[in-house]
């Protein structure tokens, strides 16, 4: 089984993920890192479905910013605005409750029972030093 470790980017920090920088300190193996990918893209809430669900837009506008995206390439938020059919504080809006559905990683390890709480939280304190 191969884990591809994906590189984060911000303005503070370049490397791995935190779930790169677990398996790379022998916390968790590549087997629970996969589990935990897995069922993090399985309940990822994509923006468009929560633009729906939040009767943001219709599911035809929805069907329109897809196509759009297919053709042209892009993200789904700045499509939107770009066609007058979301603004810029509704994107933002969106943004935020998506990151608020979306689990993460270390949240995940800890629901399969992969870590313990207090070393998920003192591994993310070193990870973020």
């Amino acid at each position: 089984m191969t884990v591809l470790l994906c590189e984060t980017r911000s303005r503070n920090y370049t490397g791995i993920g935190f779930g790169g920088f677990l398996l790379n300190e022998g916390e968790i193996d590549e087997h629970d890192l996969e589990r935990a990918l897995s069922y993090q893209r399985v309940e990822h809430v994509a923006i468009g479905v929560l633009a729906v669900r939040e009767k943001y837009l219709s599911e035809r506008q929805l069907c329109d910013v897809k196509g759009h995206q297919r053709e042209k390439g892009g993200l789904f938020g700045e499509i939107a605005i770009e066609l007058g059919l979301l603004s810029e504080g509704c994107v933002n809006v969106l943004l935020m409750m998506q990151d608020e559905n979306n689990r993460r990683i270390g949240e995940i390890l800890v629901m399969l029972g992969s870590v313990k709480r207090d070393d998920m939280e003192s591994h993310l304190q070193m990870f973020h030093a």
